[in-house]
């Protein structure tokens, strides 16, 4: 599945692969990259320092997108019941603030779309 969030400049796509059960997320904007990795399960073993429920999460030096990574993937662990690896890389030139925030919110809009769209065929899927 291919959704895609836009607001003026910004533009924002996930790709969500099937892995089994499981799922896998690449969420990209811009020059895409590889910036952060999360991997969440439905029953989280440990807890971050700003109290968010992870079970790993990797960020190359220098880059941002750990907690859209980790936000990403424990609303759809939490919801889906599976685990989750969101990989995120988003990079506009010249982003500002207020940018920065669209795209945090064009994000968690493709989030839900993404679950609408996973529960749907669920209930679609005669199996």
């Amino acid at each position: 599945m291919r959704l895609t969030a836009k607001h003026g400049r910004l533009a924002v796509t996930l790709r969500v692969l099937r892995q089994g059960q499981d799922l896998q997320v690449i969420c990209s904007g811009g020059q895409a990259h590889i910036g952060a990795v999360a991997l969440a399960s439905p029953h989280p073993s440990t807890v971050a320092a700003d109290g968010e429920k992870t079970d790993g999460l990797l960020v190359l030096s220098g880059h941002r997108e750990d907690m859209l990574a980790a936000r990403m993937a424990r609303r759809l662990a939490d919801e889906l019941n599976c685990a989750v690896c969101v990989t995120a890389g988003i990079h506009f030139d010249s982003i500002t603030k207020e940018e920065i925030e669209r795209v945090l919110n064009l994000a968690d809009t493709l989030t839900e779309r993404c679950l609408t769209r996973l529960k749907q065929a669920a209930k679609e899927c005669p199996c």
